[in-house]
């Protein structure tokens, strides 16, 4: 799936495993800067993500 979204110009940035998806949830540095963000800037934003305890 990797090479294909390179095809399509696109890069990838592994967010595994699926446990960690909370990283990219609403609120999560990621999530605010999702459309103007570089895959430097996604690895720095999932690195600085913070979990939320339940509410």
């Amino acid at each position: 799936m990797t090479r294909l979204y390179d095809q399509f110009g696109f890069d990838t940035v592994n967010n595994s495993p699926l446990s960690a998806s909370w990283r990219t949830a609403p609120g999560q540095p990621a999530w605010t800067a999702l459309a103007h963000q570089t895959r430097d800037e996604l690895i720095a934003n999932l690195s600085r993500a913070q979990r939320l305890a339940p509410t």
